[in-house]
């Protein structure tokens, strides 16, 4: 009576044993979701400031631009803003043949925007998103007072520009920019915070068109303060 009770007892172990590897395969093939990913697009927004001899802040915007996804068909993107921490809204809709990008000019200083594109498909789905992007206005820069004067010395002739000295705190130095006869824009003078705000261009030439216009960076590299554009006229 032993043996036959002993042999229905290995019989039923060796049972468990070819078994269980298989349910547990079966256990983990169903559990183990499958990978949904949805197609990314980069979105990059930036503040532009206009060139300091051209214009100042009133000009500025913030422009985003961003990448076609791959592997879906989009027939549409739709750039969507909030501002603080307010709503989302739509602030403009672009069609896939035109350049992927938009300057938002509706703007105000001390504000954070943020900024999320969508692409939506054939059906009127969204088929792919980026990231949000989150950018903070900064106050307008100070407007410094600015003068620049043609002097003539006997045979010697130049230009003499001085401004008025940056009331921000963050100011940390100065650079003086010219632009000659509609030309690209040199630097001309560095000097920091306490230093000399008068410069004397002596690289003149008769009949010359000059413009000429000052800015006070922070730290960082930063626009703080702007001064000009004023204009001199070297006589022939």
């Amino acid at each position: 009576m032993r043996r036959p009770h002993l042999a229905r007892l290995i019989g039923a172990a060796l049972l468990v044993a070819v078994l269980l590897p298989q349910t547990a395969m079966a256990t983990t093939s169903t559990t183990t979701p499958a990978p949904t990913t949805t197609p990314a697009i980069k979105l990059a927004c930036a503040l532009v400031v206009p060139n300091p001899l051209e214009a100042i802040a009133p000009n500025r915007a913030i422009v985003c631009h961003w990448n076609a996804p791959t592997g879906v068909d989009v027939t549409l993107y739709r750039l969507w803003r909030s501002v603080d921490a307010g709503p989302r809204h739509l602030i403009a809709t672009v069609a896939t043949g035109s350049p992927l990008r938009h300057a938002d000019r509706n703007i105000r200083t001390t504000h954070a925007y943020h900024y999320f594109v969508a692409a939506i498909g054939k059906a009127g789905t969204r088929v792919a998103h980026s990231n949000v992007v989150t950018l903070r206005v900064a106050r307008p820069a100070e407007t410094l007072a600015f003068n620049c004067v043609v002097i003539i010395d006997g045979a010697k002739t130049s230009a003499s520009c001085h401004w008025s000295d940056a009331t921000r705190p963050a100011a940390v130095r100065y650079v003086l920019w010219r632009s000659v006869d509609g030309g690209p824009r040199q630097v001309v003078y560095r000097t920091g915070e306490a230093g000399r705000r008068t410069f004397n261009d002596t690289h003149v030439k008769a009949g010359q068109k000059i413009r000429y216009a000052v800015v006070a960076l922070d730290r960082f590299g930063h626009i703080v303060g702007v001064g000009g554009p004023d204009f001199v006229h070297i006589p022939s």
